[in-house]
């Protein structure tokens, strides 16, 4: 960005900050701030650490959905967690310290991002052993191997037991990692979250793990942490059951046009599985798009929730009504949907999911959901890099669900077992498709 460029976004930043009729949540300015590179120090000084903590406090105080702040004394929360920001070890627990802050109103949306967090989203990267894990059937399974992993290489397969982490076994590690991990939504989010923290590392950074096989013998091997790239994807097919399927990563404008020719391209088959195992959400609008294209003529699909009880606006004009309705397309997809749902399926996901579900035009087959269907409009910059992100906007379904805490709940549940890992079967990806089965079945006529 060229030196003339930088004063007039700073001049139209400035002249937008300062008028809160025009943008009064200030959706503009964050977005564009957060399109561009922001002050960041190496190490904050004890004025950084303040003006950082003040930052987010005051935001959240001021903006945040819920005025009553889920039923957190905020102000309290504010007097008890600033002395330990101030007097952290280091920036990284300072930024942790922020976090968990933000973790009380136990909102998974509400959180605080590092610096170093920020330029690996913003890049869309991760860093990753090249495993998941979880807990299935009582027991920390891997859940998924990446291909060409080092842990693939090592014999490393879905199924297998975690038996040793570092050398102290997986179950004492992930209970430390679970009475760390900073309050989300639901307590099976909060799991879900301790065990991604189990495999935080970083760069190169390398660690022991011991491995059991379903014959009870034991793999053990040394993995290292290693950049991965972490953006958009969607993909879809005709299956041999003659069904549709749809699965995609994000509900981002990376993908939008490729999940809504898909859904066109399947308009002739006689159902259709939408996969959002995994979704962790995104835009709204996204929501309303694949929605639109699944039901016809105008249906209402719940309202929206803000801290005054008024449209979100810009320029003087809202961006999305209280009441928000459906506008279906003529020549939508008007046969049979079932959409797949797993703990990892969240926020937008959640959305799609739990709306449809509730005006009876989907199934949902799998597992309950995240739980965590609230809004934020966008990235707050905090001083010395971070990054804010505060819950505006609530969500009610049509039958008047709050999915936000509760999860969508699966018309079929499909437990995940360990068999089924080890075998690398998609037992809900079956249910779904005999569901479809039954739901295209002509009743035989009597003659």
């Amino acid at each position: 960005m060229s030196r003339a460029a930088r004063v007039l976004f700073l001049a139209a930043a400035l002249l937008l900050d300062g008028c809160a009729a025009l943008d009064p949540h200030n959706i503009l300015t964050r977005n564009m701030r957060t399109a561009t590179p922001e002050f960041r120090v190496d190490v904050l000084g004890a004025w950084g650490r303040a003006a950082a903590f003040d930052y987010v406090w005051d935001t959240i105080n001021r903006r945040y959905v819920d005025p009553g702040f889920n039923g957190v004394d905020w102000v309290a929360v504010g007097a008890r967690y600033r002395p330990r920001a101030l007097d952290a070890a280091d920036d990284d627990v300072f930024w942790d310290t922020l976090d968990r802050m933000a973790g009380e109103l136990r909102d998974s949306h509400t959180r605080v991002e590092s610096p170093a967090f920020v330029a690996l989203r913003r890049r869309q990267e991760a860093v990753s052993p090249g495993i998941a894990i979880n807990r299935v059937e009582g027991r920390i399974v891997v859940t998924g191997v990446a291909p060409d992993s080092d842990a693939h290489w090592a014999g490393v397969r879905p199924g297998m037991e975690v038996a040793r982490i570092g050398g102290v076994p997986a179950e004492e590690r992930y209970a430390r990692a679970l009475a760390a991990e900073r309050e989300q939504s639901t307590p099976w989010t909060k799991e879900r979250r301790a065990f991604r923290a189990l495999l935080r590392g970083e760069p190169e950074s390398k660690l022991a793990f011991e491995f059991v096989r379903g014959d009870g013998s034991t793999i053990a091997t040394t993995l290292e942490w290693k950049v991965v790239r972490a953006g958009s994807s969607a993909n879809s097919r005709k299956l041999p059951s003659g069904f549709g399927y749809i699965r995609f990563s994000d509900f981002s404008w990376a993908v939008r046009s490729q999940v809504l020719a898909a859904i066109a391209a399947h308009r002739d088959l006689p159902g259709l599985i939408i996969d959002l195992r995994n979704n962790g959400g995104g835009l709204a609008w996204m929501v309303e798009a694949i929605a639109e294209r699944l039901v016809r003529g105008r249906i209402d699909m719940g309202t929206i929730v803000t801290r005054t009880g008024q449209p979100v606006t810009l320029f003087g004009y809202p961006l999305a009504e209280m009441q928000r309705t459906l506008n279906g397309a003529p020549d939508a997809y008007d046969k049979p949907v079932v959409l797949l749902v797993n703990g990892g399926s969240a926020s937008a996901s959640e959305m799609l999911a739990g709306g449809l579900q509730d005006i009876g035009r989907v199934k949902v087959v799998g597992q309950r959901s995240c739980g965590c269907l609230l809004a934020y409009l966008g990235y707050a910059s905090v001083p010395g890099g971070a990054e804010l992100a505060y819950s505006e906007i609530g969500m009610i379904s049509a039958k008047g669900r709050r999915i936000e805490r509760e999860g969508v709940i699966p018309d079929i549940e499909v437990p995940i077992t360990r068999e089924d890992l080890r075998v690398n079967r998609d037992r809900t990806l079956e249910v779904a498709e005999d569901l479809l089965r039954k739901m295209t079945e002509r009743p035989a006529t009597k003659g």
